[in-house]
């Protein structure tokens, strides 16, 4: 058990609290921090928990801790981001909370409209907002990919809930939380949960400055293979839990295909075991497997092709190209 040292005191009751885990993020921490400060919704609470940073992050933190809703707690040994969402999940103090990351910032009227959703939709136990990708000087690059959830779907068909996310506790306790098994894709797998025990609502503003870094674990290249495998886990974990129940889920071929990829994905880490349990898994599901990739890979080279040769007009492109373009900006001035 991994105990946290507790740096500011702090005993009142608050409507909302903001979960900050920090490591190495000094260049950054105090805008997040100071994009709290500038809410229009003034009753919330700030925790921070630094996870042994080597930078001078705490320093940068301890600087704001004369605002008593501001707590800063520090573990004791570097345990990684999930584990760490964890510990702060548990002392938060409202009914309410969300997640900001220490090198994003909030729209000054996040938390108010955030607020304001979660108390006209009582039974929601998830409600997010759009966002928007910025690059490291928090210039908008593009739109976020957030969007309402279609009737009938589901976000294991597509991810349609991104940041700001904000949970009630008492139903995402019904959950089981944060699974300290996914060091990657903790977001997914607590998104397609919370799909399981109560309604999920969109809330179309942007209320949340996602910046785009290359050493992040959703833009870094050299970790999106890791990153989309735990996608398909947490996936799988989904599709088996839902399965017998009315609650959307996944086909059988569907989850195969998932699962196949999830297969070559460890073949290419040198995750050979790894790879032959998905591919079994997968067989298991879908004795026609073959075909189904095959039609698959098709489908996938006629999106390309459809792409490079569709008139290029200001929406034709994905919103998701514009950050490709920064994150390869950033590579060539590495």
């Amino acid at each position: 058990m991994v105990t946290v040292t507790n740096v500011n005191r702090g005993n009142m009751s608050t409507k909302f609290s903001v979960l900050m885990a920090n490591y190495n993020n000094e260049k950054y921490i105090s805008e997040a921090i100071e994009s709290v400060l500038n809410q229009s919704f003034t009753d919330w609470e700030l925790i921070v928990i630094d996870d042994r940073s080597t930078d001078n992050s705490v320093d940068i933190v301890e600087y704001y801790l004369n605002d008593s809703r501001i707590r800063l707690m520090k573990n004791n040994k570097n345990i990684g981001y999930t584990k760490t969402l964890i510990q702060l999940v548990s002392k938060a103090k409202s009914d309410i909370f969300g997640t900001l990351d220490s090198d994003d910032v909030l729209t000054s009227d996040a938390l108010e409209e955030m607020y304001h959703a979660h108390e006209t939709n009582p039974q929601s136990g998830l409600i997010y907002s759009q966002y928007i990708y910025c690059d490291k000087k928090l210039k908008p690059i593009s739109q976020g990919l957030s969007q309402a959830i279609p009737n009938g779907s589901t976000n294991l068909k597509s991810m349609y809930t991104g940041a700001f996310r904000t949970f009630k506790r008492d139903i995402y306790q019904q959950t089981g939380g944060f699974n300290p098994k996914y060091i990657y894709s903790e977001d997914r797998d607590i998104v397609f949960k919370m799909e399981e025990v109560a309604d999920v609502k969109y809330v179309d503003k942007p209320l949340y400055m996602h910046r785009v870094m290359l050493g992040s674990q959703s833009n870094d290249p050299t970790k999106k293979p890791i990153g989309n495998l735990f996608h398909i886990i947490a996936k799988y974990d989904a599709f088996c839990r839902r399965l017998g129940t009315q609650i959307p889920n996944l086909t059988d071929k569907e989850m195969s295909i998932e699962l196949c990829i999830a297969s070559i994905i460890c073949r290419r880490l040198r995750q050979r075991r790894e790879a032959n349990e998905y591919s079994k898994l997968a067989f298991e599901l879908n004795p026609k497997l073959f075909f189904s990739m095959s039609n698959y890979l098709f489908r996938k080279i006629l999106t390309k092709i459809n792409k490079n040769f569709k008139p290029r007009s200001s929406r034709s492109l994905s919103k998701y190209s514009e950050v490709n373009k920064e994150i390869r900006r950033q590579l060539r001035s590495t």
